[in-house]
């Protein structure tokens, strides 16, 4: 318990210092509206109005249409944050998810980047067969390695797993960073069924750590200095997917 509440601390003390670049872009653009006498007629949406009873209202906004972001290598202040394998993930709510593809072909060769999702909707995980395979070839024997931020959530293990039923001749290893939501009796069944399917599911140890950053990021040839308590994580982490598909 005193662990926990340790990190829980620490996560609260660092996560505005460690925000994603995007996000504070973001955040940044989309800054609360300014409330003017002027707006109180016409006023257009997501802008202030004025209800019966004379006060100021704000308009819902609506948010930016759903996106999957493909990329060959991730900036690397969002890979420190997105990928540490702390215990509470408070503000990481996005998938990054790097791969690796061999078709078995030297004249492909090795098909290397990353997917990340934003908002709600489609996730990296179920996104990287239409998007990244869209030509898949059954002849073909297909080795698929990715690193992920965080595991699957159930929705997607499960479909993970049924493509992975129907095409028999690929092959695909996931290494995370963090189990999501590993108490939930559906999480733990979708990494089940993944199990069962023949992926084959790991905890990133913190070699694979600084593989990630080496092939998947504009480190610009500098090295990964990793967090103080990344091997304790990894151990923490490591046992609890054991447990979960012994």
């Amino acid at each position: 318990m005193r662990r926990k509440e340790k990190k829980e601390k620490k996560e609260k003390e660092t996560t505005e210092r460690s925000k994603d670049v995007k996000d504070v872009k973001k955040e940044a653009e989309q800054g609360a509206p300014a409330v003017e006498k002027g707006a109180e007629e016409g006023a257009p949406n997501g802008a202030a109005a004025t209800d019966q009873n004379g006060e100021f209202q704000v308009e819902p906004m609506e948010l930016p249409p759903f996106e999957i972001i493909q990329g060959d290598r991730i900036d690397p202040f969002a890979f420190k944050f997105q990928f540490k394998n702390v215990e509470y993930s408070s503000g990481r709510n996005k998938t990054y998810l790097c791969y690796l593809v061999d078709c078995g072909t030297s004249d492909d060769g090795l098909l290397r980047g990353y997917l990340e999702d934003e908002h709600s909707g489609s996730h990296a995980e179920e996104a990287f067969f239409p998007q990244c395979l869209p030509h898949y070839d059954p002849a073909l024997k297909y080795t698929v390695t990715w690193y992920v931020s965080s595991s699957p959530c159930s929705a997607c293990a499960t479909k993970i797993a049924e493509v992975l039923k129907a095409r028999t001749n690929v092959k695909l290893s996931i290494f995370s960073a963090r189990l999501f939501e590993w108490e939930e009796p559906e999480i733990q069944d979708g990494l089940k069924a993944l199990h069962a399917a023949g992926c084959k599911l790991r905890v990133m140890k913190p070699l694979d750590f600084s593989y990630a950053w080496e092939t998947f990021v504009e480190n610009e040839d500098q090295p990964l200095n990793l967090w103080e308590d990344c091997k304790e994580n990894y151990e923490y982490y490591h046992d609890k997917l054991a447990d979960i598909i012994q």
